[in-house]
């Protein structure tokens, strides 16, 4: 456990606290955009998501950080839970999307209930001893894979371009060599700045290089709002939104377990059994949350571990400023105005490295098991499969069941599964492993 007691210097954990807030940031700014046109929402209602979207990531950060798990580990929109949401607008008619908002209000707060009560229950530390060495590499290691494609159409231009660009090409490459090199290179204040500088320098060169899109401004009304609760509306029971929401979030306590996982193994910490179970909790209690302030459900984010080794950032502090930091731009229109015109390129670019970390923890991993037969098949298996789900387009599961359709279209979720099962049923060894510490 983080030693809150350990004292530093003020300067330099503010300074990592900004550094935390942008990291959060950038985790945040790309959801209430994407979600917000699969729902054809207005620029004035992007604007207000992006409020609350910021309030309920740092406010769900300092949840985990008090009441939860209590490890240095952002809280973020989850990919599956932004997936379902996209997949839902994309395919309701125009005049059932202010419905369909009110109804995954609904099933995030009755998922979250779910989720808090399940965290009491004295199964999580079974669950944990699931996570070997291999279905954590496997994880970690498809977690990147699944990213790697929107890492390099955003950071090669393709994204904002439809092709190759050479000067937002030329921009990341520049950030991204500048965050390697202080990262390895310095050492002090300035090593723990490398991925703040990096995205400063990107900001200014897409500034110089006349790559802002101004037209994207949304210029606010006020300079104060309180976040709104239930902004969608009140919310209304579906059955199918309902088990969706439940089964979405019983899934994804892999990814609250492997995230607390990566992390203590960043720290260089032993995590305890409690932290886990606390953490489920914790994660119920931010998915009730998301559901009251109308945002996309949220849960831990393994980069953080990344986040940790490149920065080398391990204290408590510094997190704590950077969450209360964006939990109070939600308060601020014209902050969150003026944060959402960073560039996603830079954003992406920015977060190479870490991510990049995260690949090299899943192979560290995996190369610390025996090669056996055994365990080299259910390597393979798992990441064949995994990875090619990724490759299917979205249309290919249109026959698929709704509730059924955000798991087996997901390579991440695919994999994982696949692996849990030959790992620990079809090719079970008979001493089976502990877990991880």
């Amino acid at each position: 456990m983080v030693d809150f007691t350990k004292k530093e210097g003020g300067f330099l954990a503010g300074v990592q606290g900004v550094q935390w807030a942008v990291f959060m940031l950038i985790n945040i700014i790309a959801v209430p955009v994407v979600v917000g046109a699969a729902f054809h929402m207005s620029p004035a209602d992007i604007s207000t998501f992006m409020e609350r979207m910021l309030f309920v990531s740092g406010a769900a950060t300092l949840i985990q950080i008090f009441f939860g798990h209590r490890l240095p580990v952002v809280e973020g929109a989850a990919g599956m839970w932004w997936a379902i949401f996209i997949l839902l607008g994309t395919m309701s008619a125009p005049g059932d999307q202010g419905p369909l908002l009110q109804q995954l209000e609904m099933g995030l707060i009755i998922a979250g209930i779910f989720l808090a009560v399940l965290g009491f229950l004295p199964i999580i530390e079974k669950v944990r001893n699931l996570f070997t060495p291999i279905v954590t590499g496997v994880y970690l290691i498809l977690l990147v894979s699944q990213l790697s494609g929107s890492f390099f159409k955003s950071i090669l231009g393709i994204t904002a371009t439809g092709q190759l660009s050479g000067k937002i090409a030329f921009i990341c490459f520049i950030e991204i060599i500048i965050i390697l090199t202080i990262s390895l290179k310095a050492s002090g204040i300035l090593k723990s700045m490398g991925p703040l500088i990096g995205i400063v320098v990107g900001w200014m060169l897409f500034h110089l290089f006349g790559l802002i899109h101004q037209g994207k401004v949304y210029e606010p009304s006020s300079w104060f709002a309180l976040p709104k609760l239930l902004d969608w509306g009140m919310p209304q029971f579906d059955l199918g939104i309902v088990l969706t929401s439940i089964i979405t979030s019983v899934v994804l306590i892999s990814n609250v377990i492997a995230s607390i996982l990566v992390v203590g193994i960043a720290l260089e910490k032993e995590v305890k059994p409690k932290q886990y179970q606390k953490g489920i909790f914790g994660n119920g209690v931010n998915l009730f949350v998301s559901g009251i302030f109308s945002v996309v459900g949220v849960v831990p984010l393994s980069v953080s571990a990344g986040f940790i080794s490149t920065t080398g950032i391990k204290r408590m502090r510094p997190l704590i400023i950077g969450a209360v930091l964006i939990m109070a731009a939600g308060f601020f229109p014209y902050i969150g105005g003026f944060l959402s015109t960073l560039p996603l390129e830079v954003a992406y670019a920015s977060l190479f490295i870490p991510f990049s970390q995260m690949m090299g923890f899943g192979i560290r991993d995996l190369m610390g098991q025996e090669p056996s037969a055994r365990n080299l098949l259910v390597i393979g298996l798992s990441l064949m499969v995994g990875i090619g789900m990724m490759f299917l387009p979205p249309e290919s599961f249109g026959s698929v069941a709704p509730w059924l359709r955000n798991i087996v279209s997901n390579g991440l979720l695919v994999g994982l599964i696949l692996c849990l099962l030959l790992e620990h049923v079809i090719f079970r060894e008979k001493k089976d492993a502990v877990g991880i510490n």
